[in-house]
């Protein structure tokens, strides 16, 4: 199905963003998987070895995606029969040199297996921390040189995590604080600590409901608002002091994929329950500006048939890009909920797509990659493979490269014009 063709790039930059052309600092980027990057590769061979490249075994396996700061990459895995060891290693973005490792003992011990988390959560970045979350239930602090400024256990202040399958959320950073969702079968709640000392700046409880997904955070003047999706409802609070300013309610299957930011409107992805479509079913759009339950007077639009699998939606352009469990990939009005146009992937996709201008980037788990147009008419613009016996978790864009982490490896590929794809994998 993959053709071999010579090597394609993609460029972007905007006023606004042109500052973060070195910066992936969370989950999805600034948290929408839309880059300003210039000279993305889009299309490479698997032959040779392209200058620039690098490929990295990792310790242990992990399911977050890598963050860069500068030359730095940072990126997290777990080990061990119950993945008792924590890990979180720096590497040169040029060429791919260990920088340091650092390596913590796990809380919260949890028998390995394929049906839970493995390193899920990715860390987030300022200019001087990288917080780092683990489904053991230890939130961390290091410096960008890996010294330690403070750690917690959250398990061991609030109580274990509960649910067969782990905890994957990731922390996201509002102004000078640390937001936790620890949303789970337990007693659940969301957390925001300061980012200098780790102490609590407020806790809200939250409804006992299994929240895979990462918070979103809608800046504005007067203080953020933190979206936060788990089974059954989305909810709103206040950075500033944690209180509650909104909820939807009456949603089913939106526990996995995290809320998405276009303006003024969040897109909240969810797969379809068993048995026939219902009206709980599918994705939906909410526009911002209400307070208290806004499930009739705020929520855009439903879609029964529009769902999403374990990667998370796009926004880009005024258009949403949402993959099902299959590998089926929806483009629809943002607006309104129209579909645009369906095809069907490669694979099903674990990491999120990503925006770049004029390109969406999709990134299957099997390690195939396809690019579309970015636009209402589909169009295919570019295919390539990456070589790896392991699960695609997540990328990351800088200039001229693309981070992919799969679940034992790191590796980078750029948009140098020599054919091939990064070296053979070696130990850090």
């Amino acid at each position: 199905m993959f053709r071999s063709v010579a090597l394609v790039a993609i460029a972007a930059c905007t006023p606004s963003f042109c500052h973060a052309e070195s910066q992936w600092p969370g989950f999805r980027g600034t948290g929408n998987s839309v880059t300003t990057a210039k000279d993305l590769p889009l299309q490479w061979e698997m032959r040779g070895r392209r200058a620039g490249s690098w490929n990295i075994r990792l310790p242990g396996y992990g399911q977050s995606s890598p963050v860069i700061w500068g030359d730095k990459v940072f990126v997290t895995a777990v080990s061990g029969e119950k993945k008792e060891k924590l890990h979180l290693l720096a590497f040169s973005l040029t060429d791919g040199e260990k920088l340091w490792e650092k390596e913590f003992v796990g809380t919260q011990q949890v028998t390995d297996s394929d049906a839970v988390s493995r390193g899920a959560p990715t860390p987030v970045l300022d200019a001087n921390r990288i917080y780092v979350m683990f489904e053991s239930g230890d939130l961390l602090a290091i410096t960008h040189e890996g010294e330690t400024v403070w750690t917690r256990s959250l398990v061991k202040d609030y109580g274990e995590f509960k649910g067969p399958h782990g905890y994957s959320s990731s922390p996201v950073l509002s102004g000078d604080k640390v937001i936790v969702q620890a949303c789970h079968g337990g007693p659940s709640y969301v957390l925001a600590v300061s980012q200098a000392t780790g102490e609590n700046v407020w806790k809200v409880d939250h409804p006992s409901q299994t929240g895979w997904s990462t918070p979103a955070v809608v800046t504005r003047e007067g203080g953020d608002q933190i979206i936060v999706s788990t089974a059954g409802s989305v909810r709103a609070f206040a950075s500033t002091d944690g209180h509650e300013e909104w909820f939807v309610t009456g949603m089913a299957g939106n526990s996995t994929a995290s809320p998405t930011i276009d303006g003024d409107i969040v897109f909240i992805g969810a797969s379809p329950g068993r048995g026939e479509p219902s009206a709980a079913d599918g994705s939906l759009a909410i526009r911002l500006g209400g307070t208290g339950d806004v499930t009739n007077t705020h929520v855009l639009w439903r879609s029964p048939k529009l769902t999403t699998g374990y990667s998370s939606p796009l926004i880009h352009r005024g258009l949403a890009y949402a993959v099902n469990k299959v590998g089926a990939v929806s483009c629809v009005d943002i607006q309104t909920g129209e579909v645009r146009w369906t095809e069907r992937l490669a694979g099903a996709c674990w990491a999120s797509p990503v925006a770049s201008a004029e390109h969406v980037v999709f990134f299957c788990k099997d390690g195939e990659v396809m690019v579309f147009k970015a636009g209402r008419e589909k169009e295919l613009v570019g295919e390539s493979t990456v070589s790896s016996t392991d699960i695609l978790y997540g990328v990351a864009a800088v200039d001229g490269a693309w981070l992919i982490r799969t679940g034992r490896g790191l590796m980078k590929v750029t948009s140098s014009t020599n054919d091939g794809p990064p070296s053979p994998p070696v130990a850090p």
